[in-house]
């Protein structure tokens, strides 16, 4: 694995963003009076290796608000539950915009 300090700061920088606005968002709905519904998502996700798929559920998982039921190194799928699940897209698209680039690059799936 060669070493990328530039990318694991700019990763490491996402996630306490991440970990910040979602800790908000999360205190905002445990206060809220009417519950927003809690749920399961499957998310696809691109190639990369055993350790980048479990550095993403660790990062998934220690983000308020969301935790890695599963991961399916075959399909290349993650099972997640979202305390708010009708927010499920742009949580998605944000695990992809801001985790998994970052991830996949650090973590390549090996060459056979």
């Amino acid at each position: 694995m060669r070493l990328r300090p530039l990318l694991a700061t700019r990763l490491l920088l996402r996630f306490v963003g991440h970990c910040v606005l979602s800790g908000l968002s999360t205190a905002r709905i445990i206060l809220q009076r009417g519950r927003s519904p809690g749920g399961l998502v499957r998310m696809r996700f691109v190639p990369m290796s055993e350790t980048g798929a479990a550095v993403l559920g660790a990062m998934v998982t220690l983000t308020p608000g969301s935790s890695v039921i599963d991961i399916d190194l075959d399909q290349r799928e993650i099972l997640l539950h979202l305390l708010d699940v009708s927010t499920a897209a742009a949580t998605v698209t944000a695990i992809r915009r801001d985790f998994e680039r970052d991830i996949s690059a650090l973590f390549p799936e090996a060459q056979a």
